[in-house]
């Protein structure tokens, strides 16, 4: 009997340790499964910390940045601060600005942002209204001792046909990206590049709010940083000190030669120009287009200007003049890349061919070009019915070109110089209705005065997308929904049920 409880208790002692041991691998395989699962979990937060992405769903792109504004972000040397004070009421615009403003920080850590409620928060907000100087909602773009102030209203365009129906008005495009990048780029250069446009021979007006005014392309450089002034030329000496750009647009009349020397002399200095020259048919004659007194100037420079119309078929705008066409050729240059990558088209209207002419100290590049089935019309007189003769000019033919000095002075920067032989596309009339308008002149300017941060793609109109649905899809819609998803999940869950009790 001892013997028969010895061994019992020895089988039992043997169960208790076979017992405690599988417990133990238990509990070791368990705390290793945490341990790892907390490691993968830490791993691919901190890889997700440090190597996220971005996705932006929306057809318009809203809330992808442009590559301006990426060039500019990546250029910043110096911390801004971005302090954004738009009330709750203001929710799309408000949603809008904090995913935006999160992406400019995602890009630089120059970039700091802050989102102040002034009605939720007063304590944290009145210093900063203090120390800002705000006194209405909108966004403050700050470093050190200089700012900028946006006020809301800038921030978005409305429609505002909807109050008359008691509704609040609706968001039609955001625009903060463009007042953002142009607020950081002016703080981050401290100044702004004086721009003057020649007044005396008939030239387009900055002030100019009709059709053919450059009022909107005013507002679109202000918006880049840049200071916009007039100048007449006409017994002037000099191109005024401190001007970074030269612009002729839409001249009617003729320069004198005293004027073409100043030219010259600011050239040579590294000057730059910008030269916007329509065909004045108001004053053409049997010999032509009349002289703008630019012409031989131009030569003396590698440019020759064409004193033709310019047609193109194949890229007629439809219910418009043939005289008014799209381009979407164009040459290997930093101003028109991003035209051609972006798919965008510039719309031109009368205009004349602009081409390299003989060499030069000047290196001249093609800008745009027609289709090869475009010709340069040389009878001015019957417009109305044009056809291509043998002694029109054969195309493809170029629009605009851009030169740039070949051999440098020491000490000096490299003189510049776009032609384009159409100013109608910068007016406000054309500008406001084709966005490639929009971007050729920005990067027109940006490249003569050296900011190739600016070459990029402006931001995009913003746009609703509404799902329209027949009768009959929304009926399949209804029975998928209500009939046949929970028929299959109630088929899927007693197929389990039968196979479980087997």
């Amino acid at each position: 009997m001892a013997q028969e409880r010895q061994e019992k208790q020895e089988r039992q002692e043997k169960q208790g340790t076979s017992l405690m041991r599988r417990q133990l691998v238990h509990r070791g395989t368990l705390s290793a499964g945490v341990l790892l699962t907390a490691a993968l979990l830490g791993m691919v937060n901190y890889f997700g910390w440090k190597y996220f992405k971005r996705f932006d769903w929306t057809t318009s792109e809203l809330y992808s940045l442009s590559d301006k504004t990426r060039n500019v972000l990546r250029d910043l040397k110096k911390d801004v601060d971005v302090v954004v004070f738009l009330s709750p009421e203001q929710g799309e615009v408000l949603d809008t600005t904090k995913e935006l403003l999160s992406r400019y920080a995602s890009v630089s850590r120059h970039v700091r942002v802050r989102i102040v409620d002034a009605e939720k928060n007063p304590l944290e907000a009145r210093p900063l209204i203090e120390k800002y100087g705000i006194s209405a909602s909108g966004v403050v773009v700050a470093s050190g001792d200089d700012k900028r102030i946006i006020d809301s209203s800038e921030l978005a365009e409305y429609d505002y046909s909807p109050v008359q129906l008691g509704q609040p008005p609706q968001v039609t495009a955001y625009k903060g990206e463009q007042v953002f990048t142009g607020a950081i780029l002016q703080l981050s250069e401290g100044r702004k590049p004086k721009i003057l446009f020649t007044t005396g021979h008939g030239e387009r007006s900055l002030d100019e709010q009709g059709p053919h005014g450059l009022s909107s392309a005013q507002q679109l450089l202000g918006r880049d940083n840049f200071v916009l002034e007039e100048w007449a030329s006409l017994g002037k000496g000099e191109v005024p000190a401190g001007t970074d750009l030269l612009v002729i647009a839409g001249p009617t009349g003729s320069f004198i030669q005293p004027e073409l020397d100043a030219f010259s002399r600011f050239l040579a200095q590294g000057g730059r120009i910008l030269l916007l020259l329509d065909p004045a048919l108001t004053a053409a004659s049997a010999t032509g287009l009349p002289p703008t007194g630019l012409e031989g100037w131009l030569a003396g420079n590698g440019v020759k200007l064409g004193t033709t119309i310019v047609f193109d078929p194949p890229n007629q705008l439809q219910f418009f003049g043939p005289e008014t066409l799209f381009v979407s050729q164009y040459g290997d240059h930093a101003i028109t890349k991003p035209l051609s990558q972006g798919g965008l088209r510039v719309l031109v209207t009368l205009a004349r061919p602009v081409e390299t002419g003989a060499p030069s100290g000047m290196k001249v590049s093609d800008l745009m070009r027609t289709s090869a089935e475009a010709w340069g019309e040389s009878d001015l007189f019957h417009l109305d019915k044009i056809n291509r003769d043998p002694s029109d000019q054969a195309g493809p033919l170029a629009l605009g070109v851009a030169a740039e000095s070949s051999a440098i002075p020491a000490g000096k920067r490299a003189a510049r110089m776009v032609v384009i032989g159409d100013s109608d596309f910068a007016t406000n009339q054309l500008l406001e209705a084709n966005i490639g308008n929009a971007v050729l002149l920005s990067n027109a300017l940006n490249w003569l005065v050296e900011r190739e941060a600016l070459l990029g793609i402006p931001p995009k109109k913003t746009g609703e997308v509404h799902l329209s649905l027949a009768p009959s899809e929304t009926r399949t819609i209804f029975l998928s929904t209500v009939l046949v998803l929970p028929l299959i999940a109630a088929i899927c869950g007693t197929v389990v049920f039968f196979r479980r009790r087997r």
